[in-house]
């Protein structure tokens, strides 16, 4: 445990040391927000009831949230990324060299960079967007809690779908081919862009089947109360489900690569 700390705390300060790229993102962020916010409230104005059950503040702090927790679960850099250059330069062997599970370390790893993101990509942006647009709030201490367990699992289950596309590089040596497929896939069917009762009937029984759907729509529906009661005991359920299942498609696809692993050049 000692090592996943260290591992941890190190990535945590390569990420921190670049202070224009964050202000940049920072920057990126806040307009991001505001344009959301402004195209929310275009779309009540011209079709108030074509949004269900939905408020305006509840939409509104959906698509907040969704920005704020992509930022936070990263798709864009993580394990997957650092795998496919690991594994292209041919230095995937200094990991393997550790005297630690290469899983363990790459779950590390990606923890430290979401402990960065978490402080500084979500914390921040969520206090200037609450001021700015009057976002809806956990009613209770059980929501918040629900919100925050949530949000962990969501981490897990991201590291490991990002995991397991990244060890299609150990086969192809690049992801190039097979990654906006697979970012489009993540925003679209995990509800962060869109929610998922927005989706046509026939195809939300599909979306609601896997596991991207336990990544954003998930925290963000408890945190806005869209998901609530039973409903929000089944979806941290089915959290942990989609967590154990991942987590053993991870250990079993990895260790049949590692068995079969040739490394050459560098």
């Amino acid at each position: 445990m000692s090592l996943f700390w260290t591992f941890s705390r190190q990535h945590f300060y390569k990420q921190s040391a670049y202070r224009l790229n964050f202000w940049l993102e920072m920057g990126g962020m806040f307009l991001q927000l505001y344009v959301v916010a402004t195209l929310w409230n275009v779309l009540f104005t011209q079709t108030p009831t074509g949004f269900g059950s939905a408020t305006l503040t509840q939409m509104i702090t959906y698509a907040v949230l969704g920005i704020l927790l992509g930022a936070v679960l990263s798709v864009d850099e993580g394990v997957h990324s650092y795998l496919q250059g690991q594994v292209r330069m041919g230095l995937i062997t200094t990991d393997l060299m550790k005297p630690v599970d290469f899983l363990l370390h790459m779950l590390a790893r990606d923890f430290g960079a979401t402990v960065v993101r978490l402080s500084f990509y979500l914390l921040p942006p969520l206090v200037f967007a609450y001021l700015l647009f009057d976002l809806v709030l956990p009613v209770d201490a059980v929501q918040v809690v629900y919100f925050l367990i949530a949000v962990f699992q969501a981490w897990v289950i991201l590291f490991f779908c990002n995991f397991l596309f990244g060890l299609i590089s150990f086969k192809t040596l690049d992801l190039l081919g097979f990654i906006f497929t697979y970012y489009a896939l993540i925003r679209f069917a995990s509800g962060q862009i869109i929610p998922l009762w927005m989706y046509p009937d026939w195809m939300q029984p599909f979306l609601y089947a896997l596991p991207f759907q336990s990544i954003f729509y998930t925290p963000i529906g408890l945190f806005t109360g869209v998901i609530s009661g039973g409903q929000a005991t089944t979806a941290l359920w089915t959290q942990t489900a989609w967590m154990i299942g991942l987590f053993v498609a991870a250990r079993f696809i990895w260790a049949r690569i590692h068995r079969h692993l040739v490394v050459q050049g560098g």
